[in-house]
């Protein structure tokens, strides 16, 4: 729409960041982020999926963090937000060349191939 005010650039603190280290793809099927106790940590992954998403459309980031796309597939996946969570994965597994070294991608990726039925890998 011609009308919509351009949003204001997402910021994490230090202390969330911090946070976020604990939650990767382990915690799928372990973390129940529809209980009330969990609401925090709903909020807190959809917050980083914002910032992360902002930090891989910045135009001035030349050399890419890949454990960005990693990190956004691990929010994604335990989201449940599945089809995300693939994208980034994917494209994770296509830029980083030595992906097979990180447990937590491909168990994540696995947990996203099983949810599609994707069993041929």
């Amino acid at each position: 729409m011609a009308n919509e005010q351009p949003s204001e650039a997402m910021v994490l603190n230090s202390s969330e960041l911090e946070r976020l280290n604990d939650y990767d793809s382990r915690l799928f099927g372990f973390l129940n982020l529809e209980a009330d106790e969990n609401t925090g940590v709903k909020n807190l992954l959809d917050k980083a999926v914002q910032y992360y998403d902002q930090q891989l459309k910045t135009p001035e980031k030349h050399n890419l963090d890949l454990s960005v796309l990693c990190r956004l597939g691990h929010f994604h996946l335990l989201l449940g937000d599945y089809t995300k969570a693939l994208s980034a994965y994917q494209k994770f597994f296509t830029l980083q060349p030595d992906y097979w070294k990180d447990a937590t991608f491909l168990y994540g990726l696995a947990m996203v191939y099983f949810h599609f039925s994707a069993y041929q890998w």
